[in-house]
């Protein structure tokens, strides 16, 4: 049940995370009410995997196109304090953007992408995070290195927020579970078992690994039957990753296991140590500090080469080795096995640093006051910023003032560094003044600037469809509407408008289809439940418009005139009785109301020729 005197806040995923943190926001459940919003096939992972048992998550559908987008996104965050999106570079973080300055929640971007500038030759993409950058209130960071690569963009270091990262304890380690778990995977207790967990691609260092096993069989033929590789999760190097273990010939040491709960909790049980190795990309140095601090929790030994992300953890507390190099790893993983003493002193100074930096309460005190500072603070309306310039323009459109909207757009287009997200809806928003002064060649073509910029923007094509239906132009109407409903499953318009161009091409049953589609989105829309009903009338199939003309008048009981189109629809599926019971309400309060009168006798008449028997 939502406590209704919590703030909300929104933690919005929309790449495959480490679910550990999502978890780590069952820290804040005491102070916040927190939703996870992301799409079907994110949330699929989430399920198998997260311990966020009280976690609510909002799911959306994946989008073919761009799995970067999320369809629907932006409505659904109408009604939070906060929103922390988690990286800025893919389409999900520009929705967020967007509905923030509609909305007015504070927005948080959280990055641990080590690279400053990120994606920079790419033009949507760079505009994407230079938006999101600009428009953030803050950003969550969780090392020094993330700081660094902000500060270099520009960000203000009173906007960025360092945030520890928090793992719970999920197992013992001890003998008895240790030799369970090993059972469990298929590994015997003489086996020297590697881990690697997290993504499975090439920046993983995974086909290192591989030639460092070959090597340490090569130089140690004892340990042919003992050295194991443990791969655990998921990624597009998988593939690539089984024929390097064939052709290193190590292939019958390495075991893939599908990440879950049960997979994860059984390998650090059985684990002898957790590989890693974050080689650096063009656009990404990994920061996430999950794995390393998974390490760190459960006393497992950690080999890892040198990086950012590791030097901030555990700095030389760990086994060393070369990025790149298969000798430089063997030599790890001999130390792994000849020098216990270093071995175990490397955990628990590691375990020591869990304690003091990364404890449960230390952690939940830092993520209070880091959001209690944008809750409390009060957001500041300018009544001269372009955020209330646009909602200004919307405000004339919505009264009608199509030439003075138009006018004030023209007068917003002569500042300067005007954002694309803004200049793109200023553009739909010509478009759609255009189309109520009856001029659709310059609304097109407003419509088409706008998607120049925006091609993701449901309410662009929803106004190219409106041409398209205004024109009888129904073949064009429906891929447009078709695009919009991709983009916004939900939206009222894009379904209504899908139906009413099937229906212009005589394709009644899809047409109701449509039309019922938006109904359940808002049953409110009376010019919906005329079409739908009209509809129902020319195909005989009255189901839905029955139904949903019940829903309508359960909020308007005293709607006579949908209390009569509902007793037209039950007079047609020959219930009389029905009929006669809902016209007698009409009469007796309006006796001079004609087309209930009719209906009434129309109903009456054919109750009694019921009733006569037939001489046949």
């Amino acid at each position: 049940m939502v406590d209704q005197d919590k703030s909300k806040l929104a933690l919005v995923i929309g790449c495959l995370p480490s679910v550990e943190e999502i978890d780590q926001f069952r820290l804040m459940t005491r102070d916040y009410d927190i939703q996870i919003i992301t799409s079907e096939s994110i949330a699929a992972y989430i399920t198998q995997n997260s311990y966020f048992q009280d976690l609510t998550c909002i799911v959306l559908k994946d989008h073919d196109e761009n799995p970067t987008f999320i369809p629907g996104l932006e409505k659904v965050l109408s009604n939070y304090d906060v929103v922390v999106v988690k990286e800025r570079i893919g389409l999900y973080a520009y929705q967020v953007l967007k509905a923030k300055w509609r909305y007015q929640f504070r927005m948080l971007v959280w990055v641990d992408n080590l690279v400053p500038f990120p994606a920079h030759d790419i033009d949507q993409m760079r505009t994407i995070r230079m938006e999101v950058s600009n428009a953030a209130d803050g950003f969550i960071i969780q090392t020094k290195a993330a700081r660094i690569a902000l500060e270099l963009e520009g960000v203000e270091d009173s906007r960025i927020y360092e945030m520890s990262p928090w793992l719970d304890k999920i197992v013992t380690r001890s003998p008895k579970s240790r030799a369970e778990a090993r059972d469990k995977l298929g590994f015997a207790e003489s086996d020297t078992i590697i881990a690697c967990l997290g993504p499975v691609e090439w920046e993983e260092g995974l086909h290192d690994l591989m030639a460092a096993a070959r090597l340490m069989v090569k130089n140690r033929p004892g340990m042919k039957d003992k050295i194991k590789i443990a791969v655990c999760g998921i990624g597009s190097f998988a593939h690539d990753l089984k024929d390097a273990s064939i052709n290193f010939n190590t292939d019958y040491c390495v075991a893939y296991y599908a990440p879950s709960r049960e997979s994860i909790k059984a390998i650090y049980e059985a684990a002898d140590a957790i590989y890693m190795c974050n080689l650096a990309s063009r656009d990404r140095i990994d920061g996430d500090p999950y794995r390393i601090l998974a390490a760190m929790t459960h006393k497992i030994p950690l080999i890892a080469a040198r990086s950012p992300i590791v030097e901030s953890l555990v700095g030389k507390h760990r086994l060393d080795f070369c990025p790149g190099s298969p000798m430089s790893i063997m030599k790890a993983l001999i130390k792994l096995k000849d020098a216990p003493q270093l071995v175990n002193d490397i955990v628990e100074k590691n375990r020591r640093a869990v304690d003091n930096q990364y404890s449960e309460d230390k952690v939940r005190m830092n993520m209070k006051a880091i959001f209690s500072d944008f809750i409390t603070t009060e957001i500041k309306v300018d009544t001269s910023s372009l955020d209330h310039q646009v909602l200004e323009v919307e405000a004339k459109i919505k009264s009608k003032q199509y030439v003075d909207a138009i006018d004030l757009i023209e007068a917003i287009f002569k500042t300067k560094n005007i954002p694309v997200h803004h200049k793109a809806n200023l553009y739909r928003l010509v478009g759609d003044c255009f189309v109520k002064l009856g001029d659709f060649e310059s609304s097109k073509n407003s419509y088409i600037a706008a998607a120049e910029l925006d091609p993701y923007s449901a309410k662009i094509y929803i106004g190219l469809g409106t041409i398209g239906l205004m024109k009888n132009s129904y073949d064009i109407a429906v891929l447009h509407f078709q695009k919009a409903i991709s983009l916004a499953p939900d939206d009222e318009m894009a379904n209504l408008g899908l139906g009413l161009a099937f229906q212009g091409m005589e394709e009644r049953k899809e047409a109701m289809r449509w039309i019922s589609k938006s109904l359940e989105i808002n049953s409110e829309n009376t010019a919906a439940l005329f079409s739908l009903v009209k509809l129902a009338n020319e195909t005989e199939d009255f189901a839905d418009a029955e139904r949903l003309l019940t829903r309508y008048l359960k909020r308007h009981p005293n709607d006579y005139n949908f209390i009569y189109t509902l007793g037209g629809v039950i007079f047609k599926q020959g219930r009389y009785e029905e009929v006669i019971q809902l016209m007698k309400k009409i009469v007796d309060i309006d006796p001079r109301d004609q087309k209930a009168a009719s209906l009434l006798k129309q109903a009456e008449t054919e109750m009694e020729q019921a009733k006569v028997p037939s001489n046949g």
